[in-house]
């Protein structure tokens, strides 16, 4: 299920190799730039470092990997994906309605929170209908909630949900951290009080302290007795979890590989070499949902022409984009769906690279080559922009401009288009590109009709018909044909499966993803 590659070197010589680059970078003070090593009341302590902080550390709020691993270690969830199939988790049963609009859970009642209140049907109704309402400030979690027209406790421990259209990926949602149930004293508490951490989980760890852009602490919990069906069941094997905010991909190996760390999360291309010399495990799985790619926008003057999109499709080097810009651990993409995703389909077929084909396309379509090798129709020159956020795509840009490097060679014009990421989103939402870079992380095949609806009329209608269609076989069947007319049709690009790979120490071990590719830190386990 994941990745790990690794050859052992003795741990004293893995913190001489890196001390100079940890030195030079934080001005001589190693205890500048990392987790603090130690221990909680001389216990176990996972000393952690992350690339980033929100500014927030409530689950419901949360967008990035890394911060949505905390999350799931402080917040449980009705139900546990595992693949396909679902487990129960606070919720011990579940029924669906034929129609997908009306779902049914019965939940544990030997449940409590870190302040000590139990759980109740009314706890998780509060809960749903409070990330509805919060909208844009729990952008993943009221997403999936946005046609959600009651939650109610129609029993102690029995809580009903409706939907005013089919959801069959409902289920998948409530798995997720960003549904976590936090407890009835904290669920309504003011947002931004939340952000700070103002808010009672029931997971395997308990927020401690939050210093913003600076250091998270977790504590165990004590007595946990309700996770999913795992191989480990009761309290978490490490006693706290000490995270470090360390923004540099190099310093957060060089702690690493100093021994001031344990574990780091998105690591860099550049660091990969001093990684592997000093024998550092990396582990690695793909993120699910749709894969990176670029969106075409099929109603621009140029892209309207089918022969233009599936040249595209074909025309790109998807290996050489990847071993020349990114790292291993991101693979080729072989449908729009990363194969992580349950639904998946293996289309590699329908996408192999062939230039020479892309270019017999265009020409038969009418697109010429001019002096400068561009090729033009009816006066119109083959050009095309690509969109992305600056911010949060930047590191991008050298694969983009192979890119544009390798479309030059076909006869198309690529230019970049950054702007800052709210401005891209903006435009993104608006129908203002026509071409743009990314990913959509999610453990459910519906990550289609989010990502590519209104893109055709018969689209349209199977990602609207696999959203209500709640039989798993016929699903997968409509999701298949689903992924297939996108590609037919040229409305995706894939480039890669997204990953941010992580390292860890010899004394870490028993690395576990969930289905949404975040590791479970309860099971972590010292060596």
């Amino acid at each position: 299920m994941n990745t790990s590659e690794a050859r052992r070197t003795p741990a004293s010589w893995r913190r001489a190799t890196a001390a100079t680059l940890i030195l030079a970078v934080c001005g001589g003070a190693l205890t500048a730039c990392g987790g603090s090593a130690g221990s909680a009341g001389g216990g176990t302590t996972l000393r952690m470092a992350i690339p980033a902080d929100e500014g927030c550390i409530d689950p419901a709020q949360l967008l990035g990997r890394s911060q949505l691993t905390l999350a799931r270690a402080m917040v449980d969830s009705l139900v546990f994906q595992d693949g396909e199939k679902y487990q129960p988790w606070l919720a011990s049963a579940w029924t669906v309605s034929p129609d997908a609009k009306t779902f049914t859970f019965e939940l544990r009642d030997d449940v409590t929170f870190s302040d000590g209140s139990p759980l109740t049907a009314q706890t998780v109704a509060d809960n749903l209908l409070t990330v509805q309402q919060m909208g844009a400030k729990a952008r993943l979690g009221s997403s999936y909630l946005a046609t959600m027209t009651a939650a109610k406790a129609t029993g102690e421990h029995q809580v009903t949900v409706t939907f005013s259209e089919p959801n069959a990926s409902f289920l998948q949602a409530v798995s997720t951290p960003s549904l976590g149930i936090v407890s009835s004293k904290t669920v309504h508490q003011d947002p931004a009080k939340r952000c700070l951490g103002e808010f009672s989980g029931s997971g395997s760890f308990v927020l401690d302290k939050y210093r913003s852009n600076e250091q998270i602490d977790l504590v165990k919990r004590k007595g946990y007795d309700w996770a999913p069906s795992m191989p480990h069941r009761g309290d978490a094997r490490y006693d706290a979890v000490t995270v470090s905010i360390v923004p540099e991909s190099g310093v957060r190996a060089g702690t690493l590989v100093s021994g001031q760390n344990d574990y780091i999360t998105e690591i860099q291309r550049s660091d990969l070499k001093t990684l592997d010399r000093d024998g550092i495990a990396i582990e690695s799985r793909s993120n699910p949902g749709i894969a990176q790619q670029l969106w075409v926008n099929p109603k621009g003057p140029v892209l309207s022409d089918v022969a233009v999109r599936k040249a595209l499709e074909i025309g790109v080097d998807r290996e050489q984009l990847i071993d020349s810009t990114l790292t291993k651990y991101q693979k080729v993409a072989t449908s729009v769906l990363s194969s992580t995703t349950p639904g998946y389909v293996d289309l590699a077929g329908e996408m192999t690279h062939d230039a020479a084909k892309a270019k017999s396309i265009l020409e038969d379509a009418g697109w010429r080559p001019g002096a400068d090798g561009i090729r033009s129709k009816d006066g119109r020159r083959l050009r095309v922009s690509l969109l992305y956020g600056s911010q949060l795509y930047g590191f991008l840009v050298p694969l983009m401009e192979l890119l544009q490097q390798q479309l030059k060679e076909l006869g198309i014009e690529l230019t970049l288009r950054p702007l800052p990421d709210a401005d891209a989103n903006t435009a993104w939402i608006e129908g203002d590109y026509e071409l743009r870079i990314s990913a959509l992380t999610r453990s459910d095949a519906d990550a289609l009709r989010t990502g590519m609806a209104g893109l055709d009329g018969a689209l349209d209608k199977l990602l609207e018909e696999q959203a209500r269609t709640v039989d798993p076989a016929k699903r997968k069947e409509i999701v298949a044909q689903a992924q297939k007319m996108i590609l037919e049709q040229g409305y995706s690009v894939p480039i890669n499966e997204l990953a941010l790979p992580m390292a860890h120490s010899e004394d870490v071990t028993n690395v576990v993803y969930t289905t949404d590719s975040l590791v479970l830190l309860a099971e972590l386990e010292p060596r």
